[in-house]
């Protein structure tokens, strides 16, 4: 790909704010982890996160685009625990899911879709077992990344 609409490229640039929101997310998530699997899981996360960041990334400079720089914070409200970091990173994998939806509506380029796809489906994926990690029904709403 060495061209975007400007269309395609807006949707893109907010799919990468998102993945950048999610990796600072899930740093702050960590501190409030208290089992070991919802550790290892945020760690999971931010690594599949930084890939799709990467990606993205990638693709607007190949357009000959400037990508946006992460923010040095995002708002995340008040985390007491993990109950409360879990429901901040269900947050943050809706507004990722949303992101790459709007990729998807916006291009017809098969590799930028793919690309997409793959950030709406682990997103969704993710959100999904973060909302059966607190109980949180229903655990998989329809239509992922709907706003």
């Amino acid at each position: 790909m060495t061209e975007l609409s400007d269309e395609a490229a807006e949707a893109l640039r907010a799919a990468l704010g998102a993945e950048h929101a999610a990796i600072w997310t899930y740093g702050l998530a960590g501190a409030f982890a208290d089992k070991p699997r919802v550790r290892e899981a945020i760690e999971d996360a931010m690594n599949t996160h930084r890939g799709h960041r990467d990606g993205a990334d990638r693709l607007i400079r190949a357009a000959g685009q400037t990508p946006p720089a992460a923010q040095p914070a995002y708002d995340a409200g008040t985390l007491t625990d993990e109950k409360s970091a879990v429901q901040l990173l269900i947050k943050v994998e809706n507004d990722c899911q949303i992101g790459w939806r709007s990729v998807l509506e916006n291009t017809e380029d098969p590799e930028l879709r793919r690309t997409a796809l793959d950030g709406l489906t682990t997103s969704a994926t993710r959100a999904t077992r973060w909302r059966l990690t607190i109980g949180q029904h229903p655990a998989a709403p329809e239509f992922p990344g709907k706003p």
